[in-house]
């Protein structure tokens, strides 16, 4: 008897837990389902702010980021264009979003566009960061359950040993690189670059909204970058963050 109003009580529990993001679902569902009709309706302005509710609860399809870029792009709105074309590139991979942005860059003069062997491969690692860093911890854990079977056999451990490290290698080079590949795009026009992350720091030079910009790292409400092969620094709030 107790153990049957034990797994009643660990239902209602289930069901509690589950209500709210049952609901969470079915809300946005019906964002998205609205969004799309106004912009059926080339109602655009209103499916976007639609639109931009949904993102801002980390929720999107792919389709959705597409029809967002093409709302900013009809508006004459070129760094929210290419603002949701990376972030559809993102989720999608599609090429063809990929040429679309360069040109656009191309149009409007824009840096940080240029396609790169190393772009790519930086791209696919973002793509999959978390299948990657789970199947090498998958194989270290294995590896070091083998070590200690081998040590308690008293047999030869070294290559399991070194293809640990190895190992180890890959994923601290997998987690580092998920760290630096981050990139963002000029917001607003008239954007200072800085020398140093302060305001008081001397103006590199003042760049327009569009431009892509590599992500190196931050202090405060500073966005370390490059310009013109020279460290930089972006006031935060100028930048489009690239992520999902």
């Amino acid at each position: 008897m107790k153990n049957k109003q034990k797994t009643i009580s660990n239902i209602l529990i289930l069901i509690l837990f589950l209500i709210p993001i049952l609901a969470l679902s079915q809300s946005t569902a019906s964002l998205i389902t609205k969004a799309d009709s106004l912009f059926t309706a080339k109602q655009y302005t209103q499916s976007l702010e639609l639109y931009k509710e949904v993102l801002k609860k980390h929720e999107y399809s792919e389709s959705m980021l597409l029809k967002m870029a093409f709302i900013q792009e009809g508006l004459g709105k070129i760094s929210e264009a290419l603002y949701f074309l990376n972030l559809y590139h993102l989720a999608s991979d599609d090429a063809l979003a990929k040429s679309k942005m360069e040109e656009l860059a191309k149009k409007h003069r824009l840096q940080g566009y240029e396609s790169s062997q190393s772009q790519q491969i930086s791209l696919l690692f973002k793509k999959y960061y978390g299948v990657i860093s789970k199947l090498l911890l998958t194989i270290i854990i294995l590896l070091v359950a083998l070590l200690i079977y081998l040590r308690r056999k008293e047999m030869n451990r070294m290559p399991v040993a070194i293809s640990i490290v190895v190992f180890l290698g890959l994923l601290f080079f997998q987690v580092n690189l998920s760290q630096t590949t981050h990139s963002g795009i000029v917001h607003h026009n008239s954007t200072y670059l800085m020398s140093g992350p302060s305001a008081g720091a001397s103006v590199v030079g003042i760049i327009d909204e569009g431009h892509l910009l590599n992500i190196m790292g931050k202090k405060d409400v500073w966005i370390h970058t490059k310009w013109m092969n020279q460290d930089v620094y972006v006031k935060e709030d100028q930048i489009l963050m690239i992520e999902l």
